[in-house]
């Protein structure tokens, strides 16, 4: 079973909905080898596939609020 994934949550098209995608991109040049690091535009039940066979996950998204 592998360690550890992050997952950057969103879309990268949308500069406000694209933060995790960002960071996770960053993060690839950063972490050691054993360490997973994608970027996916999944949510809900969609994420289980992703996160399978992992024994931690972060996930990273972003949303905006009504007051900012």
């Amino acid at each position: 079973m592998k360690k550890f994934i992050v997952i950057g949550l969103g879309n990268p098209i949308l500069t406000d909905d694209g933060v995790g995608n960002r960071i996770a991109q960053n993060l690839q040049k950063l972490v050691s080898p054993e360490v997973e690091v994608v970027e996916a535009s999944l949510a809900g039940f969609n994420l289980i596939d992703l996160v399978a066979g992992y024994e931690k996950a972060i996930l990273i998204d972003a949303v905006q609020t009504k007051g900012g």
